[in-house]
């Protein structure tokens, strides 16, 4: 056995090594018998070398794998376990992999059994190979395929699948250990298969959208899948991590962003905006409007509809935001206007966008402008304004502004308006003989061209007026002249006025009657006339002596009726009041007073039983000025209801005044608790606490300093007091402590210019109080109350005037007389003198002459364009408004200035009247001192006790005071001296100089300065300082006088941009001037009560245009408001030659325009206010006389007139004092009840000078 066993072991050692030298010399990359060469083998199995048995010794084997590039996973199959006794031997096996090989599969040593060495042979052996995304199991035999079967096993979980054969690689994950068992079995029968790793082509994504969330999905073929939720913070990253469990890969992936929101701004050019662009995103949407893409915002045009998307391309796909509506809502303001004339139409229009502006151009416009089914039509209108032409007069016409966007319409505004009346249209007009003296005129109307009218006819003999006619029936007229001298050559002018003013001379011929062919008739016819006439004359004298003896027993019976009739006077309309005035005046007035005194004083058949008590005669003011007992006031509180108070029916309006006469100091709760209980919210007091000395009302409101009155359960407090030249505001309020109801207003309207005799001199003043009480109206207030002292003379007149006028304006006609009688009827004595009377007379004809042409400075600029406009060559309101100043031809007397020793010391036809002319008077005594002199005391011409010298001057009314001015022609060189003395003697302060010395190498005026010390007759003058402007020159001036010691300064204003003009070529250069010279004190209270003095050539022409510019800046500063007519109308009636001219009074209008500009659509502030520009009146001392030049006359009568009054006002024996007052009730012109009124004497008129003109 030992012998037997050598050899062979010797054997196989040998054989061992011959085969290990072999495996030596090919090297790693010579596979073994067993092992495939083929270039496709994917994986080499190495079966395991049959068994050998061994006590001793144990070899490790190692397995050497190489893999190629594209290797994913290896398969390293387990091999079948071996049994050995003592030893194991471990065979190393070498695998080759050729480079296509994915995977490589190393047998491992099966482990040895400790039984005897046995060698088995394997039955089979198998490799496994992934490709195209299957697993391909080769055996090395030619078995069936479908004899095997295969079964994986999962390492992770220990889940299996058995699967048959070709296998899919779906079945498996990815990155997983599988281990392999093939039944039947084959060598290897147990190995391990791992799958491999995911790569970026394994894996597909999707975008999926559910509304407003956005996910992006992921999926392989091997059903894995994972969505992510887009939010702004992963939003546009580029890197996603894919987690395939158990795998997880990077991708490089770029998300999208969540789903786009977009917006756009309202305003062109528009600008579409991504709303919720999260932070990542770089890259801007891409916008598509209507199917294209947008390069220009500026494409998407307004007014439009678009739809517009918002696209985002994130490089795997793009995502797009839902679509929206864009529609660019321009704020198109259209602002169309229409101006009109009497036969056209302007059309203009402004567009105004501040969202679109550049567009408003790209409009085009089509104005039409239809009366009825008449159309005047202007297509595309792109000049603006558009105008229509050859309208109808007075015709209403809608006019439709058409605007269009690119040929579409966009927007329709409607306007109406009306042209201004036009001159009546006349058809035909015939002349017809009807007898040898008398003719018919016919005539007809095609149309007003306004509001229908009246067709006069006048018939003339050598331009003086013989006849007129008015007809009034609508279209035609029938006009029959009778009764016209034989063999007279007439002349007949018919012409229509519609209501509007404009006339149209319908007819203007000539007309010659023939002879008389019924002379004898007509003798005859004359003396039976004639007896008739005396016959009637004899009748009427019967029935005098029979109503006389009639009145006489009437007046035994009863003394209650009026000794004389009342008269019976006809209403007169409007155009009649003029005329009818001019009749009354004649004759020293005598039908003015005849009417007057036939109105009875009292209506004794009217009890005053009540006025008369005991208890009640201490609350009246005068014994003979009684309230009526059928409509006195009555009170609801205290102990008793009388106060001295009547309700007094208006024109058609029961109880709209109440006539009180002025509280006295035990009375003034009386008189609070009547304004409570009538709710009155307006109070008229027309005098003023104290006038001459004499107490005529008690002061019943609070003042400034005190602010609150308490009268028993009323508090009145005074909350602001405005002051103005001739009257004073109060704002008061009321408070009833008993009662719950609110406060109430008060306005309290008192009157400072009613003279303490006679009356205003201005019937204006009056009319212009009225407008004051009329702005502070109120509907749901009680009557109006009006009081003086007595309540009736002031009181009644004031009454009268508001009613006729509110007459005038409702009928066109006024019944003055009856009116009077009314209101005697109502409270005795109302209008209590004749002067009183006629003053009603002259505010109505003022009234309905020139109408209101004062003006608020709120509306004064657009008043003044509609004054300017004017249509072709007709004349504009402005023009008419200035034709219709009166001229005053011979209004007052200029006797002294045109006698033959003053005529030379005029420059030209324009001097000053008598009753204004500035008087020097001569100084006698050197040693006199100018500070005993008084500047309130002017000589008049015919004091010849004060000789004065003449000088071409004359006083002017200012705004605050009257006799504010001094306008002066500019001296001669022989009354230099002279003008230096009225400036000294008269203490001025301030001169304006509007003209320079040498004008168009004429002499204006001479220089009454030099640059050193100058003397001029007994007067020095001397510069002290000389301030040049832009536009006028300031000197300081200082005069003495060579007898006296004092001397005086005064300011010079030398204006230099008149030079060669009629008007300054700017009107703010003037104003300008007037503003510094205010601001150096010139309207200042200290220098309140001194004349300005201005002069320039003529003392007129430039002089009048500075006065009235200077008065209407203080109006406009005082009271906000301007009256230019009534201005210049005050100046005219001062000096001839004053605002002479249309271009005149058209520079006032501008200059005030340019003082007082517009900004915003408001009156822009001055920027300068004048110092001291207003000024606080003394009701005591305000007043200084209207006429200065016979102030020492006036203030010697005023000394005279008491006593004289005394004499001559004696009161009734009913007027005898019983507790009361005896004097005369009204201001100081009362008239007995006993004496008739005496005769007016050559020097006294009834009332005020008329102011107008035919």
């Amino acid at each position: 056995m030992a012998k037997f066993h050598g050899p062979r072991f010797l054997f196989l050692v040998l054989a061992g090594l011959v085969l290990c030298a072999a495996d030596d010399k090919n090297g790693p990359e010579n596979s073994s018998a067993s092992t495939s060469d083929s270039a496709r083998t994917s994986s080499t199995m190495n079966p395991i070398s049959p068994p050998l048995t061994t006590s001793t010794a144990t070899e490790n084997s190692s397995t050497s794998t190489s893999d190629s590039a594209r290797t994913s996973s290896p398969m390293n199959p387990i091999s079948p376990p071996l049994t050995t006794s003592t030893a194991t031997e471990i065979i190393k096996a070498n695998t080759s992999v050729s480079p296509r090989t994915s995977s490589t599969m190393n047998t491992t040593p099966p482990p040895l059994t400790t039984s005897t060495a046995k060698e088995t042979s394997p039955k089979c052996n198998y490799t496994l190979k992934e490709e195209n995304d299957t697993v391909t199991v080769k055996i090395d035999k030619n078995d069936s395929a479908d004899k095997y079967k295969i079964k994986f096993t999962d390492t992770s979980d220990g889940s299996s699948t058995e699967e048959s054969f070709p296998i899919s690689l779906k079945s498996f994950k990815p990155c997983q250990n599988y281990a392999v068992t093939l039944t039947p079995s084959c060598n290897p029968t147990t190995g391990f298969f791992k799958t491999r790793e995911l790569v970026d082509s394994d894996v597909n994504h999707t975008l999926k959208i559910t509304g407003e969330k956005v996910q992006v999905c992921f999926e392989t073929k091997w059903n894995l899948s994972e969505c992510i939720d887009l939010n702004t913070s992963n939003s546009c990253t580029d890197s996603v991590t894919f987690n395939g469990d158990p795998c997880k890969k990077s991708i490089p992936f770029t998300l999208p962003p969540v789903k786009p929101v977009i917006n756009y701004t309202n305003e062109f050019p528009t600008e579409l905006r991504w709303d919720n662009r999260p932070s990542n995103c770089l890259k801007d949407l891409t916008y598509n409007c209507n199917g294209l893409a947008v390069a220009d915002f500026k494409d998407l045009k307004p007014i439009h509809n678009h739809i517009c998307t918002g696209t985002y391309d994130y490089g795997n796909g793009t995502i797009t935001s839902d679509p929206i509506p864009v529609k660019i809502d321009c704020d198109i303001v259209n602002e169309p206007s229409l101006s009109v004339s009497h036969n056209s139409i302007h059309a203009s229009w402004q567009l105004d966008s501040k969202k679109c502006p550049s567009i408003t151009t790209d409009f085009t416009w089509k104005v039409t402008c239809k009366n009825g089914s008449t159309s005047s039509l202007k297509e595309h209108c792109t000049k603006n304004p558009c105008k229509f032409s050859n309208l109808n007069f007075f015709t209403e016409y809608t006019c439709e502004f058409e605007a269009s966007y690119e040929n579409k319409p966009f927007n329709t505004t409607t306007n109406t308006t009306k042209t201004w009346p036009g001159r009546p249209f006349a058809k035909t007009q015939t002349k017809k003989d009807e007898s040898h003296n008398a003719f018919k005129v016919s005539c007809s109307i095609d149309n007003w061209n306004g509001i229908p009218g009246k067709i006069f006819a006048e018939l003339y003999i050598n331009d003086h007026l013989e006849d007129n006619k008015t007809d009034c029936n609508g279209m035609s007229c029938d006009f029959h002249f009778t009764n016209l001298y034989y063999l007279t050559k007439y002349k007949i002018k018919v012409y229509a006025q519609n209501g509007n003013g404009n006339r149209t001379v319908i007819l203007d011929v000539d007309h010659s009657t023939k002879y008389n062919d019924k002379a004898v008739i007509g003798f005859l016819a004359f003396l039976i006339v004639l007896t008739s006439v005396a016959l009637l004359f004899v009748l009427y004298k019967i029935y005098l002596l029979k109503r006389e003896k009639s009145s006489r027993n009437d007046q035994e019976l009863d003394d209650l009726l009026p000794t004389n009739a009342l008269l019976r006077v006809e209403p007169m309309s409007a155009e009649a009041l003029l005329e009818a005035y001019k009749k009354k005046r004649a004759d020293e007035g005598r039908l003015f007073m005849e009417e007057f005194q036939s109105v009875p004083r009292i209506f004794s058949n009217y009890s005053v039983r009540e006025a008369k008590k005991p208890e009640n005669q201490p609350k009246n003011r005068y014994v003979d000025i009684l309230p009526y007992d059928y409509n006195r006031v009555t009170l609801s509180h205290g102990g008793t209801d009388y106060i001295n108070a009547s309700f007094i029916e208006g024109y058609k309006e029961s109880n709209k005044y109440i006539a009180a006469q002025g509280p006295k100091e035990e009375t003034v709760g009386d008189f609070w608790a009547m304004i409570w209980e009538q709710k009155t919210s307006i109070i008229v007091m027309v005098t003023r606490c104290e006038e001459g000395n004499k107490n005529k009302c008690a002061q019943y409101w609070p003042s400034m300093d005190r602010e609150t009155e308490i009268f028993e359960d009323l508090v009145v407090k005074i909350k602001g007091e405005e002051n103005c030249p001739d009257y004073i505001i109060r704002h008061l309020t009321m408070m009833n402590r008993k009662e719950k109801a609110a406060e109430r207003e008060v306005t309290h309207i008192q009157f400072t210019s009613w003279p303490d005799h006679g009356v205003p001199s201005d019937p204006g003043l009056l009319l212009k109080l009225r407008r004051r009480v009329n702005s502070f109206k109120n509907f749901f207030s009680g009557p109006i109350v009006i009081h003086c002292s007595a309540g009736v003379g002031r009181t009644g007149t004031y009454i009268g005037i508001d009613a006729m006028i509110e007459s005038l304006e409702a009928e066109g006609r006024v019944d003055i007389y009856g009116y009077v009688v009314k209101l005697r009827r109502q409270r005795c004595l109302m209008v209590q003198v004749e002067a009183q009377y006629v003053l009603i007379h002259m505010a109505l004809i003022e009234y309905s002459q020139f109408g209101e042409t004062e003006m608020s400075l709120a509306d004064f600029h657009s008043e003044v364009n509609t004054l300017r406009q004017k249509e072709g060559n007709e004349t504009s309101l402005m023009d008419l408004e200035f034709q219709k100043l009166p001229k005053f031809r011979n209004y007052r007397a200029s006797n002294t200035a045109r006698t033959e020793e003053n005529n030379k010391k005029n420059r030209s036809s324009i001097v000053p009247y008598d009753f204004n002319r500035v008087p020097i008077k001569v100084d006698d005594e050197a040693s006199h001192d100018s500070e005993a002199e008084d500047e309130d005391e002017y000589s008049s011409d015919e004091e010849d006790e004060v000789p004065t010298k003449y000088i071409n001057a004359s006083y002017v009314d200012g705004y605050w005071c009257p006799s504010s001015f001094i306008v002066a022609q500019g001296p001669m060189p022989d009354t230099v001296a002279d003008f230096l003395h009225m400036l000294y003697q008269k203490k001025v302060k301030t001169v304006f100089m509007l003209s320079d010395c040498i004008e168009n190498d004429q002499e204006m005026c001479a220089q009454y300065w030099d640059d050193e010390k100058k003397t001029f007759g007994e007067m020095v003058v001397e510069v002290k300082e000389t301030e040049n402007f832009p536009t006028y020159i300031r000197r300081c001036l200082e005069i003495q006088h060579t007898k006296r010691k004092d001397s005086q300064t005064l300011q010079q204003y030398h204006f230099l941009k008149w030079v060669g003009h009629e008007i300054p070529p700017k009107p703010l250069d003037l104003v300008d001037m007037m503003k510094s010279a205010r601001q150096s004190g010139v309207n200042s209270s200290k220098n309140n009560n001194l004349p300005i003095v201005v002069h320039c050539n003529d003392g007129s022409s430039r002089s009048g245009i500075f006065c009235a510019l200077w008065k209407l800046l203080d109006s406009a500063d005082t009271e906000k408001l301007v009256d230019i007519f009534q201005v210049a109308k005050d100046l005219r009636k001062a000096r001839l030659g004053m605002i002479n001219t249309l271009e005149q009074y058209e520079f006032l209008y501008a200059a005030l325009e340019a003082a007082y500009p517009v900004q915003n659509g408001e009156v822009k502030k001055p920027s300068e206010a004048p110092a001291d520009s207003v000024q606080i009146i003394n009701e005591s001392t305000a007043l200084i006389p209207t006429n200065p030049s016979t102030d020492a006359e006036h203030q010697e009568s005023t000394k005279e007139k008491p006593s004289e009054e005394s004499t001559k006002e004696k009161p009734s024996e009913e007027s005898t004092k019983e507790g009361t007052d005896s004097t005369s009730p009204e201001e100081g012109v009362t008239e007995s009840s006993s004496e008739p009124e005496k005769a007016l004497s050559e020097n006294t008129t009834n009332g005020p000078t008329a102011t107008v003109e035919v």
